[in-house]
């Protein structure tokens, strides 16, 4: 299996017309697409885009990281592997691309992988010596939390050239994260190597200026957002927020998209049930109204819009909002803009677009989704001074994914918690443990509120229904129908569902099989089911908004996720009366009713697809009364746990009180 990188250099230059006008023009074409995706707005265009740009300059490494940087992006971690693993071999002595290979094994096998392909390249290599590679094992070990030994070697390291360059920024970028400021702007100038990186040299000035001597903080972001805080936290002690006294008015919830994940669905239901209940009685009269970071329909970012705008829901896209309200001298925000500059990007665009658009809505609570949208919000709604900030989580704290660990995180939420009127929340008991575990917290201090689902209704236009007939002929007419409801990208792993589907069709060879969603891993997951042999039992239906439709044909649903919060699909496949097997991940046994026809499986890392298989065949063996008799099971279990007016009151709750 070769990477789309590898595939299109082995091609050649296909179209004429693609071609850059020049290499210099070319890379400040690749480096503004790895900018937009990594702004949050991947699509497969930029991808595509950025291989056409390598294919041109075969023998120029810089394109070709572009695209592995892109790859990194798209969700697509097997491709990433592979596109890094190819580049090592087409260049050999480069000093960038095995810590960008090391990059894709540290997240996708860990600590201890990464740690023994180090080891192996260090055996294999003998050069520590070498300039260029004591720059490629510092970063190494820089990206395994082994700075002050990556600094110790780069010290010793003797380079000439450009390469004395590279080296001086990279050890200025560990003085960085140690610190020490004030060190990191002396060697940039002395070295002269500031134009390497012109934004971090001119960030590092502001910082050894801004804060005197080593900070314990860390890097100049957290350093800058730890003042930002105390500052925010004393001007609410000295000008509390006028809380509401008995009913709730305004409310905000913040989340990233309306795309079709479950946390976007969950953020959509709570909209829905609070603006229901908005006038209903003198808990909340509202408006309860949506703001999030992207709609555009393009990337399908509004994928809930309609069923909200038809509630009569206000949803807004805040970068439309004016920066600074319109007036940086004016803002609130004007005698911290320097401060505001070393904030990291995420959060520095939140602060600067939010904080005067929630002073002047001025809500008496803001609900903040998600890890993201709290690391891009929580600073601006403190920094208004909401009364009442809700931080809601729906996963596990970003220390258990080390691809998504923030140096600011921690130090963002604990100052925001630290704060008067401000709660976090989580879905599930695992998940509120976890963070309290992560931030010290008192064991209870997280709240948790269960997801909020009502049954998925199974009617269907005319074509989906007619692709359901074409395919239940092709694939035989009868047989036990496993199936799938889930985004095809490296943490759900649907290459890892479909190697049940396999274990299953050879103990089953009636066995048919039906997957709902798309994603990147969708062209290599059907590819798969053809090698496989179940190619024609498997129907990959794509993305759907009649997912109930498909669930009612499905015999059980498997979900094989890396990482979960509570899993939506779990609850509508039971709601439906569907049986569930699913990886141990995150909260998704507490979507799991305890009934024999469910199974948790042993691993979410190491899954095996015959435990999974096993239980299918011992399903599919069960008579119709005993099926139907589970269906009864689990809907009822399902609809008690979940029940949207259940998780509207919870809601109401947390936001009620002080």
């Amino acid at each position: 299996m070769a990477d789309p990188l590898t595939e299109a250099l082995e091609r050649g230059v296909l179209d004429s017309v693609a071609v850059a006008l020049s290499e210099e023009e070319a890379l400040t074409e690749a480096a503004a697409l790895v900018e937009e995706a990594d702004r949050g707005d991947y699509t497969p265009w930029l991808l595509s885009r950025a291989i056409d740009i390598a294919v041109q300059f075969p023998d120029n490494e810089r394109p070709q990281l572009y695209v592995g940087k892109l790859l990194n992006l798209s969700g697509d971690a097997e491709s990433a592997r592979l596109c890094w693993r190819s580049m090592i071999e087409r260049f050999p002595s480069s000093y960038n691309i095995f810590p960008e290979y090391l990059r894709t094994v540290l997240k996708a096998s860990g600590t201890a992988a990464a740690t023994q392909i180090l080891a192996s390249h260090m055996a294999a290599t003998h050069s520590e010596n070498d300039p260029a590679n004591a720059l490629l094992i510092a970063r190494c070990l820089a990206l395994l939390d082994n700075r002050d030994e990556a600094l110790a070697l780069l010290q010793k390291a003797e380079p000439s050239g450009n390469l004395a360059a590279e080296i001086a920024m990279e050890k200025a970028r560990l003085l960085r994260m140690a610190g020490q400021f004030d060190e990191a702007v002396s060697l940039l100038e002395n070295s002269e190597s500031s134009a390497i990186d012109p934004e971090f040299s001119r960030d590092m000035r502001l910082a050894a200026r801004l804060f005197s001597g080593p900070h314990a903080a860390g890097p100049p972001s957290v350093a800058a957002l730890d003042m930002l805080l105390k500052s925010a936290i004393e001007r609410r002690r000295n000008r509390p927020p006028a809380s509401p006294e008995r009913t709730i008015g305004g409310v905000i919830l913040i989340g990233g998209s309306l795309g079709g994940g479950g946390a976007e669905r969950q953020l959509a239901n709570t909209a829905l049930g609070l603006s229901a209940n908005a006038g209903q009685h003198d808990r909340i009269h509202g408006p309860v109204s949506i703001f999030c970071r992207k709609l555009d329909r393009r990337r399908s970012n509004d994928f809930y819009l309609a069923r909200l705008e038809k509630a009569n829901i206000r949803v807004s896209d805040y970068l439309s909002a004016q920066p600074w309200g319109g007036s940086p001298d004016s803002s609130i925000l004007a005698p911290s803009r320097e401060l505001i500059a070393l904030l990291p990007p995420r959060m520095r665009e939140g602060v600067i677009r939010l904080t005067e658009l929630l002073r002047y809505e001025a809500p008496d609570v803001v609900q903040i989704w998600q890890d993201g949208m709290i690391f891009a919000a929580g600073l601006a709604a403190l920094m208004a001074n909401v009364p009442r900030i809700i931080l809601n989580v729906r996963t596990m704290p970003p220390n258990n994914r080390k691809d998504r660990q923030k140096p600011e995180q921690q130090t963002l939420y604990r100052g925001l918690l630290s704060a008067q009127g401000v709660t976090l929340t989580a879905n599930s008991r695992i998940a509120a443990s976890a963070y309290e575990e992560w931030l010290d917290l008192p064991s209870g201090s997280v709240a948790t509120v269960a997801n909020g689902v009502d049954p998925l209704p199974q009617d269907a236009p005319e074509d989906e229904r007619a692709r359901w007939e074409r395919f239940d002929r092709q694939a035989g007419g009868t047989g036990f129908i496993f199936g799938g409801v889930m985004r095809f990208d490296d943490n759900k792993r649907p290459l890892l569902w479909l190697e049940i589907c396999t274990a299953m069709a050879r103990k089953d060879p009636q066995a048919r099989f039906i997957i709902a969603g798309s994603g990147p891993l969708r062209g290599a997951a059907e590819a798969f089911a053809r090698s496989a042999g179940i190619g024609n039992r498997t129907l990959f239906v794509g993305r759907t908004t009649h997912v109930g439709f498909w669930l009612g044909k499905m015999d059980a649903l498997g979900l094989t996720s890396r990482h979960e919060g509570v899993p939506n699909a779990l609850i509508e496949a039971q709601l439906a009366g569907v049986p569930v097997i699913t990886t141990p991940a995150g909260g998704a046994l507490e979507a799991v009713a305890p009934h024999p026809a469910n199974l948790v499986m042993a691993s979410a890392e190491l899954p095996d697809p015959q435990e999974a298989a096993t239980h299918l065949l011992a399903l599919s063996r069960r008579d119709g009364e005993k099926r139907h008799a589970i269906r009864a099971d689990l809907a009822t279990w399902a609809s008690n746990q979940f029940a949207m007016a259940r998780m509207t009151e919870r809601t109401l709750d947390i936001f009620a009180a002080r």
